[in-house]
């Protein structure tokens, strides 16, 4: 009898921990489905477009570094090794002429002294910013909204809240594939006081082609660029960039220092 009581009474305990953790499991499933609902179909493209890319995958390394060479308007625009934090807080390019572009967190360097310092700053933050878009696209002041779907591909809008970088008037046009992967994005450049309405009359695009997979991350190994006018005129390329040895690896602090004989870049 004894016996009996003690077995009814493990059932008791076993059917109430059954219930509660189905109460649990479909709470849970009821708030994900709430939070789903509540998102606007932009962000719900962007986070399907973080998915895709490896996003976390990116966020838990610490810094990446890849060598880059780059033409633009038929001239050579960038050659060297790129290595930043995946956070964007800390930039650094190493030019093959021996010349070095960092960005400490706080300001620009340029080293030495005497190089050219033309488009030095526009150099530390755009390359960076293309390498990284597609996970950046929650930062603080991104805005996002949907556009209507062109040539069979997803497209939103980005642009930036006011006294976001920079250039906040920037903006982007992103299209995505039916995989959510970034195909091309539209934008307008006004680093140096550009206004919106001018720039948009020299809006470029750049394609992003050859993705590898690096660790989980999915990384486009080759740019094109283009004309923009809300279509990406593939039929003119004015630019293109190479990348090679992707990699992730820890923070070294000392690469991210002033360098020796080196002259802040002021925006």
């Amino acid at each position: 009898m004894k016996s009996t009581y003690l077995l009814l009474c493990l059932l008791c305990i076993v059917t109430a921990c059954k219930t509660e953790n189905k109460k649990e499991s479909d709470n849970s499933i009821e708030t994900t489905q709430q939070v789903t609902a509540s998102m606007s179909p932009a962000r719900e493209l962007v986070n399907n477009i973080e998915r895709a890319h490896g996003a976390n995958a990116f966020a838990d390394q610490e810094m990446v570094s890849f060598d880059i060479n780059l033409d633009f308007g038929g001239k050579d625009r960038l050659d060297g090794t790129i290595y930043m934090t995946t956070d964007s807080k800390y930039a650094r390019i190493e030019k093959t002429n021996g010349d070095v572009l960092l960005y400490d967190g706080n300001k620009v360097w340029l080293s030495p002294k005497d190089a050219n310092q033309q488009g030095a700053r526009f150099d530390i933050f755009t390359w960076t910013y293309f390498f990284a878009l597609p996970f950046k696209l929650s930062d603080d002041g991104a805005q996002v909204e949907m556009m209507e779907p062109q040539d069979e591909m997803k497209r939103v809008h980005l642009s930036f809240e006011s006294g976001t970088g920079d250039a906040p008037d920037d903006w982007y046009d992103l299209y995505v594939d039916d995989q959510n992967i970034l195909q091309y994005a539209g934008y307008i450049v006004t680093y140096g006081g550009t206004p919106a309405e001018k720039a948009v009359e020299n809006a470029h695009a750049i394609g992003y082609q050859s993705y590898k997979n690096i660790e989980g991350v999915q990384i486009a190994h080759d740019w094109k660029f283009y004309n923009y006018d809300d279509n990406v005129d593939t039929s003119n390329i004015i630019g293109e960039a190479s990348l090679k040895n992707v990699e992730f690896r820890p923070v070294a602090p000392s690469l991210f220092k002033k360098p020796d004989n080196a002259v802040e870049i002021s925006l």
